[in-house]
């Protein structure tokens, strides 16, 4: 899928219908490329004599190449995006992709001074986002320059991730709630499935942490003199990595809050473990006394007391059944059962 964008006189984005290499014409300021045929990658490289790299060599590009600018001056990012997975599924065959909440997509942006190109290999909730931003363009930015469409693309991106977190935190304070409750953790709770809950949790934290490590680099990159050729994305950028930075540091605090959740559930499974071992171990101390009369009595001796007579059966049954119940009853006392 090829998309294309052009910016009107008061500076917002507007779609361009692509029908064909002849309708890139020099004054669209975004080329977007969502997993592209290669006859659509052979409209830009030829309409615009831009080579573009494979959706395959993105995903082998070392972290030392991720952003740099060529001997034509030209600025190359790969980036990664992070999105919820809308597909996710507990029990799937078909797709190991199903079975994670999120999902890290690689990104490439070229820019120069006419035109922003991005390629990626599916569609993503930010890319969604910052178009319907940019065509409000409420903040009356002007679009006609490339460079505010990736500033304006990793601020969405920011606050994609923002929403991530938010949403995790939310379900660490209703797994919070969920494994502290004596009652609902002893009647309703399933622990070793919170156990995997907790670990999706983590997986998808580490992803959004890479995600942001990774736009903090960019940042970085983009804050050195003459990264863009001018200061005024100066304030921008600064006000994006002041986010990065806070975003970072709630990120290290959900890891430490789902590192508690995990430890004390692991901890409350050692107990009902080691509970239902107790009663076990238990079982034959109870049983040790009622074996024992029956043990007795089996001899067909004549010195023990009820041994023999109308009701011996009755009272040898009453003895055997108290030998029970007694120290049943003591050890309930002593809430050792």
């Amino acid at each position: 899928m090829l998309e294309a964008f052009y910016a009107t006189e008061r500076g917002s984005l507007e779609d361009a219908t692509i029908n064909g290499g002849f309708d890139l014409h020099p004054e669209l300021v975004w080329i977007d490329l969502i997993a592209p045929s290669q006859e659509e990658q052979q409209w830009v490289i030829d309409a615009y004599e831009q080579n573009l790299p494979t959706l395959k060599s993105l995903e082998d590009i070392s972290s030392s190449a991720r952003f740099y600018r060529d001997d034509d001056g030209i600025l190359h990012i790969s980036t990664y995006f992070l999105t919820k997975n809308k597909n996710y599924q507990v029990d799937n065959e078909s797709d190991e992709h199903d079975h994670m909440l999120a999902t890290v997509q690689t990104v490439a942006f070229i820019l120069n001074k006419q035109r922003l190109l991005t390629l990626r290999g599916e569609k993503l909730v930010s890319f969604r986002a910052f178009r319907a931003r940019a065509r409000r363009n409420d903040y009356e930015v002007d679009y006609k320059d490339p460079v505010w469409i990736l500033l304006g693309l990793f601020e969405a991106k920011l606050d994609e991730l923002a929403d991530i977190l938010e949403d995790i935190h939310k379900d660490l304070e209703k797994y919070s709630t969920e494994v502290l409750n004596n009652h609902h953790r002893e009647q309703v709770l399933d622990l070793d499935d919170m156990v995997t809950r907790l670990a999706q949790q983590e997986d998808m934290l580490g992803k959004a942490q890479l995600c942001l490590i990774d736009l903090r680099r960019i940042l970085s990159f983009l804050s050195r003199p003459r990264a863009l050729g001018s200061h005024i994305y100066d304030g921008e950028i600064r006000e994006m990595s002041e986010d990065v930075r806070s975003l970072v540091e709630h990120t290290a605090f959900l890891f430490q809050k789902v590192r508690f959740l995990l430890d004390t559930t692991s901890g409350f499974i050692n107990s009902e473990q080691s509970d239902t071992i107790r009663r076990f171990s238990i079982l034959p101390s109870l049983l040790t006394a009622p074996m024992l009369v029956t043990s007795l009595y089996g001899m067909n001796t004549t010195v023990l007391p009820f041994a023999h007579g109308d009701f011996s059966f009755t009272a040898v049954s009453i003895i055997i059944v108290a030998s029970f119940i007694l120290p049943t009853a003591y050890f309930r006392w002593k809430k050792w059962i």
